[in-house]
């Protein structure tokens, strides 16, 4: 479903430890928006009608109706350039505006 990058899970894993987390999932979503897809994640309580998976290690769930927006999403945590802080970096192939990672660019497992 969606693949988690062993340094995003490792990132995520490290917000699992505050008090105001505990007991709840990180949750990934899209918004469809003039400018294209905004991603958002964020710890949540798992409901009923929510799709809940594992990825390297980490638990995280999205809402059934979100599931086609997601399929096949990489969720990693990287610098896009040199200069620039590290951030997570979702690459979705069913976002319109997804362009694939240059070779040797790819995310590492």
């Amino acid at each position: 479903m969606i693949t988690i990058t062993k340094k995003a899970a490792a990132e995520i894993s490290l917000s699992t430890h505050n008090p105001e987390t505990q007991g709840l999932t990180i949750r990934f979503a899209v918004e469809k928006t003039d400018q294209g897809f905004q991603y958002l994640m964020g710890f949540d309580d798992r409901n009923d009608n929510d799709i809940h998976l594992e990825s390297n290690g980490l638990e995280y769930i999205l809402a059934y109706d979100q599931k086609a927006l997601l399929e096949g999403m990489v969720v990693d945590f990287d610098q896009l350039k040199a200069d620039e802080d590290y951030s997570f970096v979702f690459m979705n192939p069913n976002d319109p505006d997804y362009k694939p990672p240059e070779e040797g660019h790819a995310p590492q497992g």
